[in-house]
């Protein structure tokens, strides 16, 4: 990237809205890094993520890093030729949620892992569609077929309140027009994605999964 280019985005764009738990990134480095050099694992709507060798990114879009380019609904692998498989927010964009289920208990292993985050209060993201939310028992409920070793809140209220303003105050006072609301969204992003930062003074909270941004889950194929 062009260094002019670089300061631009850095002096214009905001920070993310969101803050994701950094526990959960070092319990999904330990799962891939407990694949064996004879296994494989799935890293599905990759994009240019990486988690080591043994995990194969897939997605439907070239990108770095993606060695495979496929659909999620209809998934290039034997029956039972995986030994896990990643979804970290993938199954908000798929147009069927239910077959890339299937697809996933049918390409994984017994006692494979699949470890899925998704959204749960957040705007509309097109990426390149944008077709569902969770909430957490509904996640629960969707991959009940899998054993549950657990689940919860990915990234918490604090995220969905800077989110959810930036959006809503950008689309309110711009008034219609598209090219005051692009605007307004780094204007806003600016004052508001601090909110971010108080997630972890709740994350432990029973009501936190009320009004979370998103939620995860880790389970096992039961074979």
């Amino acid at each position: 990237m062009h260094p002019f280019r670089r300061l631009y985005l850095r002096l214009v764009v905001p920070p993310n809205p969101f803050r994701f738990d950094p526990r959960l990134d070092e319990r999904v480095r330990q799962l891939c890094s407990s694949v064996s050099s004879d296994q494989w694992a799935l890293n599905l709507g990759s994009g240019s993520t990486e988690y080591g060798a043994r995990i194969i990114n897939l997605d439907v879009r070239p990108s770095r890093g993606v060695g495979v380019i496929a659909d999620g609904h209809q998934l290039p692998f034997r029956d039972g030729s995986l030994s896990g498989a990643l979804l970290r927010g993938v199954l908000e964009h798929v147009r069927s949620a239910d077959a890339v289920r299937r697809e996933l208990h049918r390409v994984l292993a017994p006692g494979a892992f699949v470890y899925v985050e998704v959204p749960f209060l957040q705007p509309l993201h097109l990426s390149p569609e944008d077709h569902r939310r969770f909430t957490l028992p509904g996640l629960q409920g969707f991959l009940a077929d899998f054993e549950h070793i657990d689940s919860g809140v990915q990234i918490g209220p604090g995220s969905t309140l800077a989110w959810v303003l930036r959006e809503s105050l950008a689309c309110l006072l711009s008034f219609g027009s598209q090219r005051a609301y692009s605007r307004l969204l780094a204007v806003v992003g600016w004052l508001t994605f601090w909110l971010k930062y108080l997630d972890p003074l709740i994350v432990s909270a029973p009501h936190v999964a009320n009004s979370a941004s998103a939620f995860f889950y880790l389970g096992r194929h039961r074979g």
